[in-house]
């Protein structure tokens, strides 16, 4: 998968360009400061006043009147001419953070119903994390837990520079809003940090101004963490007959795609045996292949098994550190390498930085 790999259902992407109309999902979004969100959402459409969404998306390559909305795709890179449009228009460069922050669980359509009615803030995180995989391939949301913490991270498959903000903005806001909107504020459910991946920009202080807790930049991974206690919160809407039902009808709606493509199934299987890194030979067994197609396949999409495996290596080393691990040969077993000193050479290659250094940056982070 790339750029210009149709990949994105079209029919979720007009979800954000039609964010003024009220979405038919068959519930009432239980909102918390939904008039604040009023007032911002009235000022967005007197902006954006003159910003023809048909033109926009010609201008991309997509005439919305031909054919099949359902059934058809757009690239990142069409996605990211689209976001182009719509932030130098605006002259919005925080676009991500003002639309994340009028978006309700309504908004999310079938998507929203599907997490909202899931039995617990962990199953809810967990489901996020799958429709983000099905519907947004170039990102990859993830849910983990360790040292008393869990998160929800948020990571790119693929570039989506010089956007890269406003995709992680867009999503950590919906998700912190999302949970805020069912239970209220309940201050053990409250995020202990929200961290991004990229240095401050900026319009930083909008961000303080929307996360009501600690905001970090330049961090290993741009996550959304709380007390692993939260994760087992039960959720008010919780129906399971309902999340079914909603998850069902999205995809009969809404097909997607992002299955079919061969390395994103193999950057999900490998995050799920975190631990103990399969072997190409398991990982195809696995994925229902010889280990030759999974070459075959994967050499056909320009990767290879070892690629793959130290794009997860490098995410998990690179969160490993965040956390305050400081065991370069635990880490070092825990990944798969044969020694210490060569996880510390991979590290190198995939960071620009020895584990020593990367570890004093984030201590010293940690401390500012």
């Amino acid at each position: 998968m790339d750029l210009d790999t149709p990949c994105i259902p079209l029919g979720h992407i007009l979800a954000y360009f039609n964010i003024a109309q009220k979405p038919e999902v068959g519930m009432a979004a239980p909102l918390y400061g939904e008039d604040e969100r009023a007032v911002q959402l009235n000022k967005l459409m007197q902006v954006s006043m003159g910003l023809d969404h048909q033109d926009m998306f010609r201008r991309v390559g997509v005439n919305l009147a031909e054919g099949n909305i359902s059934e058809r795709f757009l690239t990142a890179r069409q996605v990211l001419g689209l976001t182009d449009i719509a932030v130098q228009h605006m002259n919005m460069p925080y676009l991500g953070l003002f639309v994340g922050n009028i978006m309700t669980v309504s908004h999310h359509g079938l998507a929203g119903l599907t997490c909202v009615t899931q039995p617990t803030l962990r199953e809810c995180s967990e489901m996020t994390a799958r429709l983000c995989r099905e519907l947004f391939p170039p990102l990859e949301m993830s849910v983990h837990e360790a040292d008393g913490l869990v998160w929800l991270a948020i990571d790119e498959n693929i570039s989506l520079a010089p956007y890269t903000h406003y995709f992680m903005e867009l999503n950590s806001i919906s998700f912190y809003n999302i949970v805020r909107d069912l239970v209220g504020r309940v201050p053990e459910l409250e995020p202990v940090a929200v961290e991004f991946s990229y240095p401050e920009p900026e319009w930083g202080h909008i961000y303080r101004r929307y996360f009501k807790c600690p905001v970090r930049f330049d961090c290993a991974q741009t996550r959304i963490i709380r007390k692993s206690g939260s994760a087992d919160f039960e959720l008010p809407l919780a129906n399971r007959l309902m999340a079914m039902t909603a998850e069902k009808s999205l995809f009969q709606r809404i097909p997607t795609r992002a299955m079919q493509f061969l390395p994103l199934r193999l950057r999900h299987f490998l995050v799920r045996s975190y631990g103990a890194m399969p072997s190409l030979e398991r990982a195809a067994s696995e994925l229902g292949m010889s280990g030759r197609t999974l070459r075959r396949r994967l050499a056909e999409d320009g990767t290879t098994y070892q690629k793959e495996m130290d794009v997860i290596r490098e995410r998990f080393a690179r969160g490993y550190f965040a956390r305050g691990g400081h065991s370069v040969a635990e880490l070092s077993e825990l990944l798969g390498f044969s020694s210490s000193q060569s996880f510390s050479r991979a590290f190198t290659r995939w960071t620009g930085k020895k584990p020593a250094d990367f570890m004093k940056r984030e201590v010293s982070k940690s401390e500012a």
